[in-house]
């Protein structure tokens, strides 16, 4: 700032004067200093009026900011809420596929009981049936819940990220000030 080098100026010029003898006061060029200070106030207008502007520039992009982080916040609920919604989708679609494994299990083992000769055979097949059904249900309940985790992830990894840049941001504004 020009004004503060003004003043340096000022305090150089008073340190350097010649003392008057048995007195606290000193010998000065009045038309230097005189010049000096029609000079500051030449200049403390534009600086306070640069004051002001870098006042308005840095309430401007806080704003632009927290629009951004309101934004990206309300985007992220809309995310999770879909994601919660999919995964739910998900876990009822395996549950049902469940059900059918399961009934269409029931049926061939009765069948299977009907007939004498092959009663071990249809337990064991039976068996098998079952647990791959719940094998393929716990499969599908894993993957879904992959699949959530995966997009949370995903979804904290673009929060990361914006955080970041508001940081920088903000630092960069602090930096500023100085």
């Amino acid at each position: 700032m020009e004004v503060m080098l003004l003043l340096d100026a000022l305090e150089d010029i008073l340190d350097k004067a010649n003392a008057l003898p048995l007195s606290s006061k000193v010998l000065v060029n009045k038309e230097e200093l005189l010049e000096i200070i029609k000079d500051i106030r030449i200049k403390i207008p534009d600086e306070v009026k640069q004051a002001q502007w870098i006042k308005e520039e840095r309430q401007k992009i806080l704003m632009e900011a927290k629009k951004e982080a309101e934004g990206i916040r309300y985007e992220c609920e809309d995310k999770l809420s879909r994601i919660k919604e999919e995964r739910q989708r998900m876990i009822v679609e395996a549950e049902k596929e469940t059900e059918i494994m399961r009934q269409e299990a029931d049926k061939r083992l009765s069948s299977l009981i009907e007939e004498s000769e092959i009663v071990k055979r249809a337990n064991e097949q039976a068996r098998e049936i079952i647990v791959s059904a719940q094998q393929d249900a716990k499969k599908i309940r894993l993957g879904s819940r992959v699949y959530a985790d995966d997009i949370l992830a995903e979804l904290e990894k673009y929060t990361s990220n914006i955080n970041n840049t508001i940081k920088t941001n903000r630092d960069e504004l602090k930096n500023k000030k100085s």
